[in-house]
């Protein structure tokens, strides 16, 4: 049986891929309600939610960054080259710094704009240091979702990547990510 990462970094992982999911859905929908200008209680919902998931996956790859420098990663199965492992790991690292970018400028332009309420009337912090400016917060939106897309882009080849790995190689490249019983604590 391959060896795995542990429980609480396969959970953040898998927790992390389902928010990034919610994200780019909730994100193209609201993008296409505002751009038709359609603003009403459907459009405020879906831009807190997606402001509210937005903060949580910053504070979960914060976690995320946390554990990973505390924890040991398992290794790669032997069949698996070089050359492939090294993909891996910059394909890994571009993810990890979108995932703070994105829902960093995410935050900035909401500060900017400023609209920083989400779901249930709960507001975020304002970020320090971004003043109260609609032509910057335009702009951040703009960097925003072009990397949005970019780490859409990425996650899929992250997923074809492993669903590669499950059904064509076999080689348990995957199952060090998934859920699986008698797996390392912590």
């Amino acid at each position: 049986m391959p060896q795995t990462y542990t429980r609480t970094q396969r959970l953040l992982h898998w927790l992390t891929a389902v928010f990034i999911a919610a994200l780019v859905v909730l994100g193209l929908w609201m993008k296409e309600r505002s751009g038709a200008n359609i603003w009403d209680a459907l459009t405020n919902t879906l831009y807190a939610w997606h402001k509210l998931i937005g903060f949580l996956v910053l504070l979960l790859t914060a976690l995320r960054v946390i554990v990973k420098l505390r924890s040991t990663r398992p290794p790669y199965p032997p069949s698996v080259p070089p050359s492939t492992i090294k993909l891996a790991a910059a394909v890994h690292g571009v993810l990890y710094l979108l995932l703070l970018a994105v829902p960093l400028l995410g935050w900035a332009g909401v500060t900017a704009y400023p609209a920083l309420i989400t779901v249930g009337g709960y507001n975020l912090p304002a970020m320090p240091g971004i003043p109260q400016d609609q032509a910057l917060a335009k702009q951040l939106f703009e960097i925003h979702g072009n990397l949005a897309l970019l780490l859409a882009v990425l996650a899929l080849g992250h997923l074809t990547a492993a669903l590669y790995h499950l059904v064509i190689k076999k080689d348990g490249v995957f199952q060090r990510m998934w859920c699986q019983r008698g797996n390392p604590k912590g």
